[in-house]
């Protein structure tokens, strides 16, 4: 893992990453693939990492979570 940034948010994208793989099953799938190649458990992490900021930085880029917050039929 590359040791630039904030520490803070690497810690926090770090142990969001472990929930994530276990809640999601797209990220549960994608951990498990990457275990049976054979990685290591923080490096698995680390990938989880990375596949996370990219669909967090589509997701802010498309504006797709605003739009499904503003959304009538969601219900919470």
């Amino acid at each position: 893992m590359v040791k630039r940034g904030s520490p803070y948010l690497r810690w926090a994208m770090y142990h969001i990453s472990r929930l994530v793989a276990i809640y999601s099953p797209t990220f549960k799938a994608y951990y498990e693939k990457k275990l049976s190649e054979g990685k290591h458990y923080n490096v698995v992490l680390s990938h989880i990492v990375k596949k996370l900021m990219r669909v967090i930085f589509y997701m802010r880029k498309t504006d797709e979570a605003i739009k499904k917050l503003n959304d009538p039929n969601l219900n919470f």
